[in-house]
């Protein structure tokens, strides 16, 4: 059984992304690695950009930099 879980840096997809997301990730691995649809597990998880770092700074700093 594939458990996917998958982190997404804010602000969050919409609802109807989400939808899609996991009907895309849940076709791919039915398709290509035949995988039985109803046993597919796909999770998503919202992280905080303050939560998340590239090279020692926040990425709600970085973003706050690009917006200037």
């Amino acid at each position: 059984m594939p458990i996917i879980n998958i982190k997404l840096a804010k602000p969050e997809f919409s609802k109807e992304q989400k939808e899609e997301l996991i009907a895309d990730i849940t076709e791919l691995l039915h398709t290509k690695y035949n995988k039985p649809k109803q046993n597919i597990v796909i999770m998503l998880e919202s992280i905080e950009p303050y939560d998340i770092a590239f090279g020692g700074e926040s990425v709600e700093k970085l973003r706050s930099k690009g917006n200037k």
